[in-house]
């Protein structure tokens, strides 16, 4: 074992598991998507690239510095080519220590369109968690102009929908939270699908009650969606104050 697969043994281990469950509930597919979680010592510890999710194992993470350099790599294993969006999204937000890149089919399916239903206050609990949904342009992938994407809106929110791609969301909290996380925002838009199915126009909770949960997130000691220079308050970032 190389020394510092010893050092981050344990966050090893939990970026791989997290990995295969994003494979196993159908969140990536083939090769597609990428995780990554940022240690304690500013390493960044980064799925490879051309491996389905489900199938990675603790010798298949690279290890990179926050650069991208390459710090440890299994003789057979390159990181993945959306390295820089990692790298840059962990520059510019200090706070996150892990990230998920993944296209579950039904938020996909919004990354496809241009409704911004995503970003609108409709359930308490994702207004609480994960904040406004809030989208990037279409960029290459693998590009330094899909890192560079996320610039307007990367201290307003931890989960962005990225426009005929996919989504990619942050947690300060480490990847197991960012997955459970991703799971609550395709479940959102699961409901918002039911919501148009049944018929009738989809509500959304007033200004005046999401004023309220400003108060539950206090309560609840929850961190604010979005980076320490974004938005202050829930209100602002619905709906602009």
């Amino acid at each position: 074992m190389h020394e510092l697969q010893a050092q981050y043994q344990h966050e090893i281990e939990q970026l791989a598991c997290v990995s295969a469950q994003c494979g196993h509930l159908g969140f990536v597919t083939s090769h597609g998507g990428n995780l990554s979680s940022r240690t304690d010592g500013n390493v960044i510890l980064i799925t490879p690239t051309k491996v389905p999710k489900s199938e990675i194992v603790f010798e298949d993470i690279v290890i990179v510095d926050p650069s991208g350099k390459i710090l440890y790599a299994d003789a057979k294993r390159k990181p993945t080519g959306e390295t820089p969006m990692h790298t840059t999204l962990y520059r510019k937000r200090p706070d996150l220590t892990g990230l998920i890149h993944a296209h579950p089919p039904i938020l996909t399916g919004f990354a496809m369109t241009s409704s911004n239903l995503l970003a609108r206050p409709l359930l308490p609990e994702p207004i609480l968690e994960l904040g406004a949904i809030l989208s990037v342009d279409y960029a290459e992938p693998v590009s330094e102009a899909l890192a560079q994407s996320f610039a307007p809106v990367v201290y307003r929110s931890n989960a962005w929908l990225m426009r005929n791609h996919g989504i990619t969301i942050g947690s300060p909290a480490g990847p197991k939270r960012a997955l459970e996380l991703l799971q609550m925002a395709e479940a959102m838009a699961k409901s918002i699908c039911t919501a148009y199915l049944i018929g009738g126009a989809v509500q959304e909770i007033p200004e005046s009650e999401v004023r309220n949960l400003e108060k539950v997130l206090s309560a609840r000691d929850l961190p604010f969606p979005g980076g320490p220079n974004g938005e202050k308050s829930l209100t602002g970032l619905f709906f602009g104050d």
